[in-house]
């Protein structure tokens, strides 16, 4: 009988290449021009929740070659047979095993796979073995979410997940948080779509957990299918707020040289007009210029400032436009209203929050004639 492969099978054959020429330890050959056909699994992928669903074979044969019977076979064993219809077959991945995937220590890892071969035994009394492995992935994963922020910025972190099966329903997805690593999960009393999404941390209860700078915020989201879980988890860092401004300047009673712009650090004289905040008054000490916005609080003691520690220390806070008696170690914190280019041009009003020390006070005579300044600010 002349032996010839369909112009399709050929050129799947160019595809995924031959394995042998020569027949096998089992006598089984693998070239199929010698045997009439082969098998291909084409669907090699399935997760976690698959544990019930029937994957799909292709064959391609001869024209005067059909297939009798499939026999799927791991680690030397026949586990199962395939349905054969025409040129497909299918078989339940109940056959391949329990889903469990023990590493070299004996601890069971969330994936894996099942190496198998399809053995095919065709019309004209041939048989093939055709090696392939089934990858066993997870249900639901993590987007690339982001792992620190702001307390200010908390709010506005989206968590970005992804779910996906073979073929099996998931049935429910929920996300729980909790404070720290010592905590304990709560439901986040949102409703999380069971095909992948994302959820706002503004939609969540985030806020019953009382977090604070320097918390992780953990998170953790479990897709069920009937009696089976899996789930994927993440954490936020909440981070200070770094000041993107700071001066060190020294502000004097000499006339050309005791005022001071905030914004720039600049030093400029009595009267002029460039946008100063404060100037020096006698006898030591501080005042806020007319038509500036700047306004202060004095604290009883320094403290490790951030933008935000230093927004609450002032809001909690009576505020002044003024001090003086001032001594080295004297500490302030203080709101200035500015306008603000972002990257695209446009102009934004933003209150910066910042801390002001007070360093050396330089006397002359018994009087003050200057004292240093160490300030950070920002938004």
């Amino acid at each position: 009988m002349k032996k010839y492969l369909k112009l399709a099978s050929l050129s799947v054959l160019i595809a995924v290449g031959l394995t042998s020429c020569e027949a096998d330890d089992d006598g089984y050959r693998d070239d199929p021009t010698e045997i009439g056909g082969y098998a291909t699994l084409s669907d090699r992928s399935i997760s976690r929740f698959d544990r019930n669903s029937d994957l799909n074979i292709n064959f391609f044969a001869t024209e005067a070659v059909s297939v009798e019977s499939v026999e799927i076979i791991q680690g030397g064993s026949v586990v199962g047979n395939a349905t054969v219809s025409g040129e497909t077959a299918t078989f339940n991945t109940s056959i391949l095993g329990d889903f469990t995937f023990p590493d070299d220590d004996g601890v069971d890892q969330q994936t894996g796979s099942y190496p198998i071969r399809i053995r095919t035994t065709y019309s004209n009394g041939e048989v093939s073995e055709d090696p392939f492995t089934v990858g066993v992935e997870k249900v639901i994963s993590l987007g690339d979410n982001a792992t620190e922020t702001t307390m200010d910025s908390l709010s506005a972190v989206t968590l970005n997940y992804e779910v996906s099966t073979f073929s099996a329903n998931v049935d429910d997805v929920m996300l729980e948080l909790k404070r720290n690593s010592d905590g304990t999960f709560i439901d986040s009393d949102v409703d999380v779509a069971t095909d992948g999404g994302s959820v706002m941390l503004s939609e969540t209860n985030f806020a019953d957990l009382n977090l604070g700078v320097n918390d992780t915020l953990f998170y953790k989201l479990t897709a069920t299918s009937g009696n089976l879980t899996d789930i994927t988890s993440g954490q936020v860092a909440i981070t200070p707020k770094a000041f993107t401004n700071s001066n060190s300047v020294t502000l004097s009673d000499d006339l050309t040289m005791n005022q001071l712009d905030l914004a720039t650090g600049a030093i400029s004289g009595d009267g002029e007009d460039n946008g100063a905040d404060i100037r020096f008054l006698d006898p030591t000490g501080f005042e806020v210029i007319d038509g500036s916005d700047v306004s202060f609080v004095k604290l009883d003691e320094d403290f490790d400032a951030d933008v935000l520690t230093a927004r609450a220390a002032y809001e909690d806070g009576d505020t002044i436009t003024s001090a003086t008696d001032l001594e080295n170690g004297d500490i302030f914190v203080y709101k200035d209203t500015r306008d603000v280019e972002d990257e695209d041009g446009n102009i934004e009003t933003q209150n910066f929050y910042g801390i002001f020390r007070i360093g050396s006070v330089s006397v002359v005579d018994g009087n003050a004639v200057s004292f240093d300044i160490d300030y950070s600010d920002g938004f």
